[in-house]
């Protein structure tokens, strides 16, 4: 493959420069630097609400620009970032009404009480200093002083290197921060109330941080923002392939990464009042190839068959090395990975409930662009993956947008369609859970049927009048109005077409089909599930009842199904809090058995099933 030169794009006027690949949209490189473009059309170059102004040589306007922009705006470098590709090197400035509302991240899961156990140790010492009747080393007197207390202190080089100048500067009266009896800092004064760890949650679309109290458990406060190697490739496949193929690439995803989580850290602090060096732990979750690439491991293997990645199991390396502004020896403990496409994430999830507490079977699926599901039954868990693509989060739909103000997040249709969207804005897309329940509500409807075909406006005479009247001719075939132009926060109407509900089949048949894999490789049936939870921001937001009617996930009792929210986090909380959490958590990655969809005949086969849309859903109870 072909290597992409990268480019400069300066964003002004803060001056915030970011390389990317020639041909990158302008919308992605603004979000990757952290500055949101409004794209309410979901990119379609229909809304002209992402106008910037640029500075340098760029490719010639399209259509969509000449018909949205003046020739006054075109001639004073404006552009619309969704239809403009990065071709040289350039300065964009983005006026205010082209700022993006923030995507509506979920944070919270379901949490549960934990034993506070995470290791990181304080202790406040008042040393004698040395005299020529104790000659005894620096590091010795402070062991010996903690010896006293039961711990056998253990040196750190980087600490060791300045415990001279520090104990001397302090009057010999300091705070010692242990980590496993390891010495991990040194701090002037009585600092044994300041002892703080963060949660990460490092997701492929977004990245999640939780700031916690390491004496109490205390959470004091929670950050996320949009992951910036977006701008690198939407999909697992794409950053692989722009890790290994690129100049750099691996070096550019991995900063990326690193500068999201420092920004994050920074975010937290600032909320809660508390300094930087005073964070002494840090846990991250994630799949198997993003923290691979926060890690700098090559990621080469996940990209071709059998898939198989560089390290499965937990791994520890300090503050200073991965470069996050922590205290600079504090650990940072990425947890472990099953599979090269299950990883850390889904395991946190399984810590989160408990796994293995009473030993009903149970099914967890964690639902995004990579759909991550476990099944446990008799005793014993099955994971896999699942490529889901990004219809459930809103892309690739042809009014399609992520879950920020004015999308579309639920619709109901009875005598006429009814919708709501978050914060009640007007409408200006739709997202993934109203996707859902949109298709749910026109399979109920009669609008479409179980292969997924769409009623022409000629065929809907028995439709009520106000539904009928939704029915329109579209530009490539049959599509149904959501919201009219007048209701509309674009003024253009937002609608569902045929190829809109054939990504949606796409998507919910592959996590459908691997759910169904999973179950018959247990020996299992759907009856047997007395439990299904569904992790992630599209799991919680998601209507239960149109998961159900499309064929979403299994046909049960309404009362069987959980939504759990970000239980990624919660693991991730837990295993910074507890030493034991953490070893429950190996334990879950050790026992879980892999399989792999992609050599698997019974997936195949369920997937052409499992794209069709169910009759009707009739559970026994």
């Amino acid at each position: 493959m072909s290597k992409r030169k990268l480019l400069r794009v300066v964003f002004e006027p803060d001056g915030t420069e970011l390389l990317v690949p020639a041909g990158t949209l302008l919308s992605r490189a603004a979000a990757a630097a952290g500055y949101g473009i409004e794209t309410p059309c979901g990119g379609m170059g229909i809304c002209g609400k992402c106008k910037v102004l640029v500075k340098g040589e760029l490719s010639q306007p399209d259509s969509s620009e000449r018909r949205l922009l003046t020739q006054q705006e075109l001639a004073e470098g404006f552009r619309l970032a969704c239809r403009t590709k990065v071709s040289a090197d350039i300065t964009v400035s983005i006026p205010p009404e082209s700022r993006s509302r923030v995507q509506k991240i979920l944070s919270q899961g379901v949490f549960r009480q934990c034993e506070v156990d995470s290791r990181i140790r304080k202790t406040y010492c008042r040393l004698d200093p040395p005299s020529l009747d104790d000659e005894r080393a620096e590091f010795e007197r402070l062991a010996d002083h903690l010896s006293k207390e039961e711990i056998t202190l253990r040196p750190n080089l980087s600490v060791v290197r300045t415990i001279s100048h520090a104990l001397r500067e302090a009057d010999y009266r300091v705070t010692a921060v242990l980590y496993e009896n390891e010495l991990i800092a040194l701090e002037p004064g009585d600092t044994t109330s300041q002892c703080y760890g963060i949660a990460y949650d490092l997701g492929s679309t977004t990245i999640v941080g939780y700031l916690l109290d390491l004496s109490t458990g205390r959470e004091l406060a929670v950050s996320a923002l949009m992951n910036p190697q977006t701008v690198y490739g939407e999909d697992l496949v794409s950053r692989i392939s722009f890790a290994t193929t690129q100049d750099k690439g691996a070096e550019l995803l991995r900063a990326a990464a690193v500068d999201a989580l420092s920004r994050i850290a920074k975010m937290l602090v600032d909320s809660a009042g508390i300094k930087l060096e005073n964070v002494y732990k840090a846990t991250v979750v994630g799949n198997t190839c993003m923290t691979h690439l926060l890690l700098g491991i090559n990621v080469a293997s996940l990209g071709q068959s059998p898939y198989v990645p560089a390290v499965c199991s937990d791994i520890r390396v300090s503050a200073r090395e991965l470069g996050l502004p922590i205290a600079s020896e504090a650990p940072v403990i990425v947890l472990p990975n099953v599979a090269g496409f299950v990883g850390s994430d889904l395991v946190a999830v399984l810590l989160s409930v408990e796994w293995e507490k009473d030993g009903r079977t149970r099914l967890a699926v964690d639902i995004g662009t990579n759909g991550e599901m476990a099944l446990l039954h008799g005793g014993k868990t099955y994971v896999c993956s699942a490529a889901a693509g990004p219809a459930f989060e809103g892309a690739g739909i042809s009014c399609g947008m992520r879950g920020s103000p004015g999308a579309i997040d639920s619709v109901v249709i009875s005598d006429d369609v009814y919708i709501s969207t978050i914060e009640n804005r007007r409408p200006v897309g739709i997202c993934g859970s109203g996707l859902v329940d949109a298709v749910a509500q026109m399979l109920d409807a009669g609008i479409i049927d179980e292969s997924g075909r769409m009623l022409s406006p000629d065929e809907a005479a028995d439709l009520p009048e106000p539904i009928r009247r939704r029915l329109i001719h579209g530009e490539n075939g049959p599509e149904f109005v959501l919201a009219e132009r007048r209701q509309s926060g674009t003024g253009k109407p937002i609608t569902l077409t045929h190829t809109d509900i054939r990504h949606l089949q796409l998507a919910k048949g592959s996590i459908r089909a691997a759910v169904a894999t999973l179950i018959r490789a247990a020996g299992a049936s759907e009856d047997d599930l007395s439990e299904i939870l569904l992790a992630g921001a599209f799991g919680n937001y998601i209507r239960v009842e149109s998961a159900i009617r499309i064929g979403l996930i299994p046909c049960v009792p309404r009362d069987k199904v959980v939504s759990i929210g970000n239980a990624a986090g919660t693991g991730a909380r837990l295993a910074l809090l507890c030493e034991q959490e953490m070893q429950t958590a190996r334990e879950l990655a050790r026992k879980a058995e892999h399989l792999e969809l992609a050599v698997s005949p019974d997936y195949q086969s369920e997937l052409m099933e499992c794209m069709m849309f169910p009759r009707v859903c009739a559970p026994a109870h």
